[in-house]
């Protein structure tokens, strides 16, 4: 039965990740259509300031994401010690749990175990995916006061105001990856 949950389990990370790849693909093609545009963009006037909401939909269902994964991490984890307590030890053959599975994978993939290129690599995107809509909203907000003067500090503020929860619960999931948090079953996720 355990296998099943586990395989299940795996199974769902990678339509996480699948989903994950098509935001970004959404993402991407929004940025570059809307930049594309930018010396058309007067045309919309004060509706300028409005651009950035669909880029901080989108990093708050990317921390939503990020918070699935987390969770799914530390669940496939403990599925996988519970497999592996569960298996003969008395072979000569015995598994070194750190080698196989999502454990193996964990140390290689989160930033939190991994190597230090990776860990960099990784602070790359993930710093990547708060500066771009940061810039972007910047961006369009100087494009707006054209429109809107001292009026642009409404939709600023409100921006402001959205980024906050976004943030935390970025930190918030980025937290719930660390590995060695899920090495101690006490730890509430």
């Amino acid at each position: 039965m355990l296998t099943a949950i586990y395989q299940a389990d795996r199974a769902d990370r990678a339509t996480t990740l699948t989903v994950s790849l098509a935001t970004i693909g959404v993402t991407t093609t929004y940025l570059i259509g809307t930049i594309a545009f930018y010396d058309k963009l007067d045309l919309l006037g004060w509706a300028i300031s409005l651009l950035p909401f669909p880029l901080l939909c989108t990093a708050a269902f990317h921390a939503q994401l990020l918070n699935l994964a987390a969770v799914r991490a530390r669940s496939i984890l403990t599925l996988e010690r519970a497999l592996l307590a569960a298996t003969d030890h008395g072979e000569s053959h015995s598994l070194d749990p750190s080698r196989i599975g999502a454990t193996a994978a964990e140390h290689a993939t989160n930033i939190h175990t991994a190597g230090t290129p990776l860990r960099l690599a990784m602070l790359i995107a993930y710093s990547g995916a708060g500066i771009i809509p940061l810039a972007y909203t910047a961006l369009m907000l100087v494009k707006a006061a054209h429109h809107l003067g001292g009026w642009v500090a409404v939709p600023a503020a409100l921006y402001l105001i959205l980024l906050v929860p976004i943030v935390f619960a970025w930190r918030d999931s980025a937290t719930k990856l660390d590995f060695n948090a899920t090495a101690n079953p006490t730890t509430s996720a």
